[in-house]
């Protein structure tokens, strides 16, 4: 359980982790500096203001960023731009929560604020002295995930064609029908050819998500529930909220003290949690028992001895 929660909130391998302690820096930051919108507040004041300002920010600018990315219209966009339309949005959406909440709390806790009236032109204010900051610092925030999506892209196009077996979509895919089909090949299209298309399993890292095949890892913009629903054509399971695998790609489950993990054919292990152990087992029953009925099958089939 700790070992779990360690990693969620690590900033080196976890978004979640990432916005944590950036927003913590910056708060911190914003309390030490003492702009005009906290001036007269005592230090720990201070602190809390911003904290409360900054983690709102993060919090509305994610929540955007995954609906966004659910829209047609926005999800073709390149990741750029769509961290900077979603930048946008987040800023209406924190200029109104601001106007609405915040600068009241403020203002009756400490009296020292003064508040724009609840209006067009408040609203036009609020945009004024915060909105070009915070979409800046919303792509600041994305920029080395954009980078190595960007490497990862060029990196593609630099290497060799990828080999017939790294490069063959799953046969499930092949036969699903048309939106299912186009929803996967969406999600392969982003991929890196170096790393094929046979996925092993994904990771939600909010509006990221890492996926994992036989031939490496690659992060890609994309919502997990998204993604999810995509590979609704291949034979997979969630195990977590936040870790899908495909069953053909499972070796073994086993028990580490109190927790459950899934270790698959490329050696990668992942958590199971306890919401969907139950489901696990009955899905890797019914893979089991298909693969014995295909055995069977071929045996049947198979040539048979001469007389």
């Amino acid at each position: 359980m700790l070992d779990d929660l360690v990693a969620q909130i690590d900033p080196r391998t976890s978004w979640t982790g990432y916005l944590i302690a950036a927003g913590t820096v910056l708060s911190f930051g914003l309390a030490l500096s003492e702009p005009s919108a906290s001036s007269g507040l005592g230090f720990f004041a201070r602190i809390v203001f911003w904290l409360a300002h900054v983690a709102a920010a993060l919090v509305l600018f994610e929540l955007a960023q995954i609906t966004l990315g659910r829209i047609a219209l926005f999800e073709r966009l390149p990741p750029l731009l769509l961290v900077m339309a979603v930048g946008v949005v987040g800023a209406i959406l924190f200029s109104i929560f601001n106007l609405l909440l915040l600068d009241r709390i403020a203002f009756l806790v400490g009296d020292l604020t003064d508040v724009e009236p609840i209006s067009i032109p408040g609203l036009m204010e609020e945009l004024r002295d915060s909105g070009a900051t915070s979409v800046l610092f919303w792509v600041l925030l994305n920029s080395p995930r954009l980078i190595m999506i960007a490497q990862q892209k060029d990196a593609a196009e630099a290497g060799e064609p990828p080999s017939a077996e790294v490069a063959s979509i799953q046969p499930e895919a092949a036969i699903a029908p048309t939106g299912a089909s186009r929803q996967l090949l969406d999600l392969l299209s982003r991929l890196p050819r170096r790393i094929g298309t046979d996925i092993v399993a994904i990771s939600a890292e909010l509006h990221y998500l890492r996926v994992y095949t036989r031939g490496g890892e690659a992060l890609i913009l994309m919502s997990f529930g998204r993604a999810v629903e995509a590979l609704g054509v291949i034979p997979g399971q969630m195990i977590h909220r936040s870790h899908w695998i495909a069953l053909a790609h499972i070796a073994t489950v086993e028990s580490v003290g109190d927790r459950f993990v899934c270790r698959l054919d490329t050696g990668l292990e992942l958590p199971v949690s306890r919401t969907y152990r139950s489901r696990l087992r009955a899905a890797l029953a019914s893979r089991d028992h298909q693969r014995v009925l295909q055995a069977a099958e071929r045996m049947e089939l198979g040539p048979k001895p001469a007389e």
